[in-house]
């Protein structure tokens, strides 16, 4: 007996069979016509970077990446972790091409070798939009605006907007007295409140070496959240001492202003203070999108300004913000909420079940594709009228087209609207118009 391989996946992948494929190519055509209408254009980059770009030469690089190795050559090179450090080496390698400011919008797969758990993969689509060149908070407001526009674009309600300034966090050092050399690792902590409550952040910071009235400060301090004007007092009140925190205070005070200029309504975002987001590149505001009714599946889609990013390569330093869709956690959490519409791939399926009229349904099908009606014509081992039916069942047709030899001795087309459960008979020549009512095309 032949021994066979097991068709297993490798851990922290997955397929996505056509119906889930569908459904996801019907999310990025949402997102794409979402970040156009908002003037951005698309680029296109390589997965594979050369391993210097990713890291920015730290030797202390935490991110996990692919490393690859390409036919025994020297160079060194992995696959991207992000699209946006790609973005920030094209704009250094073609600054005087590219007119700033720039907007940009690119969607494609990146890998990270992360433990795989729910909604989180180690290779995962994202879809990122960038305005490179924009240095004002008017920006920030308009990729939150932007995020906002994008989600309601999805269907979705029901999702919260965390709004924060890394101005403030990274200057946690100072109002909570612990050496800046360990505001990084603080950080990255932080950054797992949603996931660990504070008791977990409490013990990992102590661990790190923070003292009591350290993690006092720091628990006061990520506890602030709500409504911006009430937040940003407060804020002001308990910090205002420390110049660049309270500077970080200011820039929120003003993009508040601009996101409610935007039209973002007050029940889709808040200041948020305990959003750090874990990479190191962000230096003014961050935000990040959760679903109230899946909080546990983090962040659908988050980003920030990153204005020092674009240095690693260019001696022109220049200011950007943007962010990124998880599509596929997202696609996780649309399918877990039942949010997530069914897409067929054709709308009518063609029964085959007499020879004499398999050459009438050929031209019928002809027709309604050229005027844009997605047909599909059945070409199974099938051969019984009742068999077809029960795969158009089993498949979700909306049409089913019934023609026999009957049907074409009498110039008509049975139709069978599958989700109405009603059958008409019509006139051949009116086939596409009747049809068109039902799916306007």
């Amino acid at each position: 007996m032949k021994d066979y391989i097991e068709p297993n996946l490798a851990s922290g992948f997955r397929d996505y069979l056509p119906s889930d494929a569908a459904a996801r190519e019907w999310m990025v055509e949402a997102i794409k016509k979402t970040f156009r209408r908002f003037g951005f254009a698309s680029l296109e980059t390589p997965g594979v970077e050369r391993e210097e770009i990713l890291t920015g030469g730290d030797p202390n690089f935490k991110k996990q990446i692919f490393k690859l190795t390409l036919g025994g050559q020297d160079e060194k090179t992995a696959l991207r972790f992000d699209l946006t450090v790609p973005l920030a080496r094209v704009m250094a390698a073609y600054q005087n091409e590219l007119p700033k400011p720039f907007r940009r919008y690119q969607i494609g797969n990146v890998w990270r070798g992360e433990r795989a758990q729910a909604g989180r993969f180690r290779e995962f689509m994202q879809f990122d939009a960038d305005i490179v060149g924009a240095p004002g908070v008017g920006a920030d407001a308009e990729i939150i605006s932007l995020m906002y526009e994008t989600l309601s674009a999805l269907g979705l309600k029901k999702f919260s907007i965390r709004v924060n300034n890394r101005k403030i966090l990274n200057n946690l050092s100072d109002c909570a007295g612990f050496p800046k050399n360990k505001t990084e690792n603080v950080l990255r902590i932080i950054d797992k409140l949603d996931k660990e409550g504070w008791k977990g952040v409490e013990k990992e910071l102590i661990s790190e070496g923070l003292k009591k009235e350290s993690l006092r400060v720091v628990k006061q301090l990520i506890e602030l959240k709500g409504e911006s004007g009430k937040v940003l007092k407060e804020a002001e009140k308990k910090f205002g001492d420390f110049k660049e925190v309270l500077s970080g205070v200011k820039e929120l005070e003003d993009l508040a202003k601009n996101i409610k200029a935007l039209g973002v309504p007050d029940k889709n975002w808040l200041i948020d203070f305990s959003v750090a987001r874990g990479l190191g590149y962000y230096t003014g505001p961050v935000f990040e999108a959760i679903l109230l009714d899946y909080p546990e599946i983090g962040s659908v889609a988050s980003g920030g300004r990153y204005d020092n990013l674009i240095s690693r390569f260019s001696s022109n330093n220049v200011s950007a913000v943007g962010f990124s869709v998880g599509v596929d956690r997202l696609f996780t959490a649309m399918k877990k909420l039942n949010l997530m519409p069914k897409i067929v791939a054709a709308n009518v399926l063609i029964l085959n079940f007499d020879e004499k009229a398999e050459i009438t349904g050929e031209k019928i099908a002809t027709e309604l594709r050229r005027k844009g009606i997605a047909t599909e014509i059945y070409l199974g081992e099938e051969k019984m009228l009742k068999g077809q039916l029960a795969y158009a069942v089993k498949n979700e047709y909306p049409f089913v087209l019934i023609i026999g030899s009957d049907e074409i001795s009498k110039g008509v087309v049975q139709v069978k609207n599958m989700k109405e459960r009603t059958q008409e008979s019509i006139p051949m020549e009116d086939i596409f118009n009747y049809l068109e009512t039902f799916l306007k095309v």
